[in-house]
């Protein structure tokens, strides 16, 4: 244990300087730079032995006397006995998380939350309220691996399972409040069916057309979108955002478009994160370069929903998180966010990737894309991220 007084640089830019005569208890041989946790949030340790997490920032006052710990998951600060303001309990801790970003420029305060479980416990439990939007991207019933989902499980139980999980969305979302609900092509009619039992009052049918080669069939013609179900909570939605893009011009266009066109819905603009070479640097991978989540969904994608369907300041849910693309594009657009995820290993890169953010994962490259938008000043303040692109593994 290390006691130490924070100085005024250490509060507001959320650091802990580690005491030279320190270094030995709580680094020892450990290599730096390197990414750590403090108190269950992303932290790192720069080569001059400070620990950075932007759970730090402005959490505790210029003068504190804190204790510093090394656990068997990172480090532990609390302040000492004799000054208790600004502690947070560990259950807390271990379930959400909320702090803004040092990494992202913001004039507002928004929040994220990462929750570890099962979503319907914490949909069932009411700790979920006030939503805005919900992306909801299942798993495919494709008999894929996923370490906490049977996903060669009974059709019959496999519908009944989203149908409890859109239900409870529903009573989770705000009135005129929408949901975008990905599946395979196939599943059109079970997709509609299901939203409808459950209250949902469906708007549009999007198919995300793949950008690559489709897989050739003996007995139908190849497929080469998902859809998209987009409802909501009430005749109308309480928000929607008429989204304008420049579409490049068709070889048969004779002119070039001067202030974009209307979103309609076929979106076929948008590249998927596939195994090869166009997946880029956005795909995660492990050491080996295989993709650590095989249903990773782009940030082009989620940027266009949160978009068209919340304001800033808006509450955005993804009940399956998977790696939290959700997340890193609600963030930026200054919505608060709330993930659910069940696999720990993904809760634990959400929160890397959300304390530390990847060029990659940066949205403002498309704010461009988007400029012929009446409202886009309005809805979508970009930010500037970090330039150095890190692995999450």
């Amino acid at each position: 244990m290390v006691s130490k007084v924070l100085k005024k640089m250490e509060v507001l830019r959320g650091f802990i300087q580690i005491p030279a005569e320190s270094e030995s208890e709580l680094i020892g041989n450990t290599p730096l730079p390197c990414f750590t946790m403090l108190n269950s949030n992303p932290a790192r340790l720069d080569k001059y032995g400070r620990l950075w997490s932007p759970y730090l920032k402005n959490r505790f006052s210029i003068g504190t006397v804190v204790e510093l710990n090394k656990t068997e998951n990172g480090y532990h600060v609390a302040p000492s006995e004799s000054k208790q303001e600004g502690s947070i309990s560990e259950m807390r801790q271990q379930k959400e998380v909320m702090l803004v970003s040092p990494s992202l420029e913001s004039q507002t305060t928004v929040y994220w939350k990462v929750l570890e479980g099962d979503c319907l416990e914490y949909l069932n439990e009411g700790s979920v309220k006030n939503v805005h939007l919900t992306f909801f991207d299942p798993p495919y019933r494709q008999r894929k691996y996923y370490r906490f989902f049977d996903d060669a499980q009974p059709a019959w139980r496999y519908w009944g399972w989203l149908k409890e999980n859109l239900h409870k969305v529903y009573d989770a979302t705000v009135d005129g409040g929408a949901i975008y609900f990905m599946q395979r092509e196939k599943n059109a009619e079970q997709v509609s069916k299901v939203l409808r039992r459950t209250g949902w009052k469906f708007q549009n049918l999007i198919a995300w057309k793949k950008k690559t080669s489709a897989v050739p069939c003996n007995s139908r013609f190849s497929k080469q979108y998902q859809i998209i179900a987009y409802a909501t909570k009430g005749d109308k939605p309480r928000v929607f955002n008429k989204l304008r893009v420049d579409l490049p011009p068709l070889p048969e266009h004779k002119y070039e478009r001067e202030n974009g066109v209307y979103l309609t819905d076929v979106w076929d603009d948008i590249r998927e994160l596939t195994s090869g070479y166009f997946a880029g640097d956005e795909a995660i991978r492990d050491s080996k370069g295989n993709r650590v989540h095989t249903q990773q969904s782009p940030v082009a994608l989620l940027l266009r929903i949160i978009l068209s369907s919340t304001l800033p300041g808006d509450t955005v849910l993804d009940p399956l998180a998977g790696t939290g693309t959700t997340l890193v594009v609600a963030y930026q657009l200054e919505r608060n966010s709330i993930g659910i995820e069940i696999d720990p290993n993904y809760v634990e890169i959400i929160r890397r990737r959300l304390g530390f953010p990847r060029p990659s994962d940066d949205v403002s490259r498309y704010y461009d894309y988007y400029r012929f938008t009446p409202n886009l000043r309005e809805i979508w303040k970009p930010k500037r991220v970090i330039t150095e692109q890190r692995r999450l593994l």
